[in-house]
């Protein structure tokens, strides 16, 4: 396990490394607190590479983060190097889409057995992604660090739902199809080469921490306390939403070629 080190010292975790749920849950929560979900690469035209080294070398050295399968397919591979037994998955993304309105399977997220039950894992899905792992069993409202998630079965179809406001939001929905790397190379040249693509049109971050969520849509920054009301501000600067970026986020920007251009642009509509 040397080469997940890096990644272990990065997310601060020091604890017991044996296949088990509480490694997985500490995992997990780690994971989403120190490495930042950021379409930079894919917002500024780079190459997204979701090789091991490559992903170790974006999160651990150049301090970055990234989006669904750069932060899933690194997760899955630590999970593994400890023991766990993985199964990646692939979903319809639902959250504020029209019922009758088809999305492609363009998320990535991750079931991992442990302790003799499975259990939904994904470190990948933005603002609202899961912070710890959920079991996978449906009807049932799970607690988590920042927020109630509950799974519901239709037919074939597991619907991941959150609640949001005393209202039950969907995300996404998946089925138990295995997907393997192979996929995920050509989800990932879409989502990150399309000129259509979001997150090649857009710039977004998120992180969790233990005080609430951090979002960066385009030039606007929120902060969503646990249990209070949303802190939003107007970013009018490229300097200043790279200091967001880097003070909120805790992204490294300094080496990301072309981003002050890229952020001029969203600036001025140019």
């Amino acid at each position: 396990m040397k080469d997940i080190a890096a990644y272990l010292d990065h997310i601060q975790y020091d604890g017991a490394l044996a296949p088990t749920f509480d490694t997985l849950y500490q995992l997990h929560l780690h994971h989403t607190q120190f490495i930042p979900f950021e379409n930079l690469s894919s917002f500024t035209g780079a190459e997204v590479r979701l090789d091991i080294p490559s992903l170790l070398e974006k999160f651990t050295v150049l301090k970055r983060g990234g989006f669904c399968y750069e932060q899933n397919t690194l997760f899955k591979y630590v999970l593994e190097q400890i023991g766990f037994s993985t199964i990646g998955l692939a979903a319809r993304v639902r959250l504020n889409v029209p019922d009758d309105v088809v999305t492609p399977r363009s998320h990535m997220m991750l079931l991992v057995e442990a302790d003799g039950e499975q259990w939904v894992a994904d470190t990948g899905f933005g603002g609202m992604s899961l912070t710890v792992p959920i079991r996978f069993i449906t009807n049932e409202t799970q607690t988590t660090p920042h927020g109630q998630y509950r799974l519901i079965r239709a037919n074939e179809l597991y619907h991941l739902e959150a609640n949001v406001k005393e209202e039950w939001k969907l995300l996404y929905t998946f089925d138990l199809t295995p997907h393997y790397p192979a996929d995920y190379e050509v989800y990932n040249w879409y989502v990150s080469r399309h000129p259509g693509s979001h997150f090649v049109t857009n710039l977004v971050a998120a992180r969790a921490d233990k005080q609430g969520r951090h979002a960066l849509s385009n030039t606007q920054y929120s902060f969503y306390p646990s249990g209070a009301e949303a802190e939003r501000k107007q970013l009018f600067s490229v300097n200043g939403i790279k200091e967001v970026l880097e003070n909120k986020f805790h992204i490294r920007t300094a080496d990301v070629i072309g981003l002050d251009a890229r952020l001029e642009e969203l600036i001025t509509g140019k």
